[in-house]
């Protein structure tokens, strides 16, 4: 999706937050936002999620209280991650019924805190439902990319040519359709998965292998142990003279570092006890290990 940009922007990209809404409020005041007129911001910055703010930590209802509101005012951007993905493939058909929205909800035990959360208000939680919706699958500006999880350009340019930014209903239709184009591409974005086609594979029971896949250029950071271990994949990586590319979701261990010349992952495994992690990024600059920030 394209967004306006400003070569005066500095962007603060920051990682998989899973509902860690504390881990979230240090690093911001850390990046230099404060409180102004109810949102964070600070003047010359934009905060970019990319996205997984739901799931696994204890508070996701104020961290999408908080991204909301920072989006709205201005002050940041977001792509959607698979854990909202998957969100929105189990609740969409049912927000015209505000109980069978919340029993959608709760079929997945870590939403239960948002349910909780809006006990008494469930259609606030219904619109913050149907503002996720309306968020990127991707951002593609000419200062800085990101997706979730893969950045690949067939992937990316089947989404374009389709017509699909966000997950409205046209483009939730495509990824049910198992298998398309769209399917695959939005899986490979979101959940950084690819998929093998093999002649036959009557064991699974699926047509495809699906496997989570490291498709950044070095392998110089590890992944959390307890996390699916991601299978190396020849895919084209992107092209250095491009603007760079910022990713979220394989929960990376240690000290952060770059994963190729304009290639950074900002997700240090918040949800497992690691330092949520930032990247400010000055639009135009070359990518620098020392300005990731935890």
């Amino acid at each position: 999706m394209n967004q306006e940009n400003n070569m005066t922007t500095t962007y603060d990209i920051i990682g998989d937050v899973h509902g860690h809404h504390a881990k979230l409020k240090v690093l911001l005041e850390k990046l230099g936002y404060e409180k102004l007129k109810g949102s964070w911001a600070k003047p010359g910055h934009k905060a970019v999620f990319v996205g997984d703010l739901i799931d696994k930590g204890p508070a996701p209802a104020s961290v999408l209280t908080v991204v909301r509101d920072m989006v709205e005012a201005g002050n940041a951007m977001m792509v959607i991650g698979n854990h909202e993905l998957n969100w929105i493939q189990e609740a969409a058909d049912h927000t015209d019924d505000l109980m069978a929205f919340l029993d959608a909800t709760d079929r997945h035990y870590c939403r239960r805190k948002l349910t909780a959360k809006f006990k008494y208000e469930p259609e606030r939680l219904r619109d913050l439902f149907l503002w996720l919706r309306n968020q990127p699958l991707f951002i593609d500006q000419d200062d800085l990319r990101v997706v979730h999880a893969c950045w690949n350009d067939d992937a990316i340019a089947t989404l374009k040519q389709a017509d699909i930014e966000v997950m409205d209903n046209k483009a939730l239709t495509s990824y049910r359709d198992m298998y398309s184009d769209i399917y695959l591409a939005i899986d490979l974005v979101v959940a950084g998965c690819a998929h093998r086609f093999p002649a036959s594979n009557p064991d699974s029971g699926f047509l495809s292998d699906r496997n989570r896949i490291r498709w950044w250029p070095e392998n110089n950071v590890a992944i959390y142990p307890n996390e699916i271990q991601p299978e190396a994949a020849e895919l084209p990586v992107p092209e250095p003279s491009q603007p760079p590319v910022f990713f979220g979701h394989y929960a990376m261990v240690g000290t952060p570092d770059l994963l190729g010349k304009n290639v950074a992952g900002v997700d240090f495994a918040a949800a497992y006890g690691g330092s949520l992690t930032a990247y400010r990024h000055v639009a135009g600059a070359p990518l620098d290990r020392q300005q990731f920030v935890t």
